[in-house]
């Protein structure tokens, strides 16, 4: 893992997709942003001085851009009181402070099909990984939201839905979606072991959202005989 940093931001761009869930741009060096696919930074809203060593009250955000470059995105969900601070205190041309970056939840290629389930903003850790240029290897992203409006990077799957190698499995709770594939209802298991059919004893899992899914699904796919070798959960440390 590459050596944590911590860097002056500035906010460049804040996208609101309703319900309180922003996908926050913030501008960086581009020698900060040497990271790898699934990892996460820390974002703090307080007063960072750099020569004293301490680091003021933090949360941490899964990194949703590509490395080596100019900027880092987040996508968050306002759902406590930093949040909220978030929600009201950041503008475009803030500064603020990261540091990054964290975690082991980095998705390894391989010749067996990759699953990566996601559950609302927890989207996020995937997209490093899937914009990555490759030609071959079946990438299947099961994505779970609440209603149209909820789907996170809407351009980027649309441009990625034409690759053979990817193939979105979009869940969707309330109402319709237009111009993508989807089925109504809730993600599950049962859902992605009926679409793998026989791949699915082949695959490795990576599991990303609110903590009650992903220990239902880490449950659900033990009882159904995958190694726990083969799913990987993005806990934050």
């Amino acid at each position: 893992m590459a050596n944590v940093t911590k860097v002056e931001a500035t906010v460049s761009k804040i996208q609101s997709f309703g319900s309180g869930v922003y996908e926050l741009e913030l501008t960086v060096p581009v020698r900060s942003t040497k990271f790898q696919p699934g990892q996460f930074l820390h974002l703090t809203l307080d007063d960072f001085d750099p020569t004293s060593g301490w680091w003021p009250e933090s949360r941490v955000f899964s990194i949703a851009s590509e490395p080596k470059q100019t900027f880092v995105t987040i996508v968050y969900s306002v759902k406590g009181n930093y949040t909220k601070r978030m929600e009201d205190e950041l503008v475009v041309g803030k500064k603020i402070w990261i540091k990054l970056p964290y975690g082991d939840f980095v998705i390894q290629e391989k010749d067996t099909p990759l699953v990566l389930v996601a559950g609302g903003t927890g989207v996020s850790p995937y997209w490093p990984f899937l914009l990555k240029p490759r030609e071959t290897g079946a990438v299947h992203l099961f994505y779970g939201v609440r209603e149209e409006n909820h789907i996170l990077f809407f351009d980027k799957i649309q441009i990625l839905k034409s690759q053979k190698w990817f193939h979105l499995h979009l869940m969707v709770e309330n109402g319709s979606v237009k111009d993508l594939p989807y089925k109504a209802g809730r993600l599950s298991v049962s859902e992605i072991k009926n679409e793998l059919g026989e791949k699915f004893d082949l695959a490795d899992f990576y599991l990303s959202g609110p903590p009650v899914m992903i220990k239902t699904f880490k449950n659900d796919l033990t009882s159904l005989g995958i190694m726990d070798s083969k799913v990987h959960i993005d806990e934050w440390e």
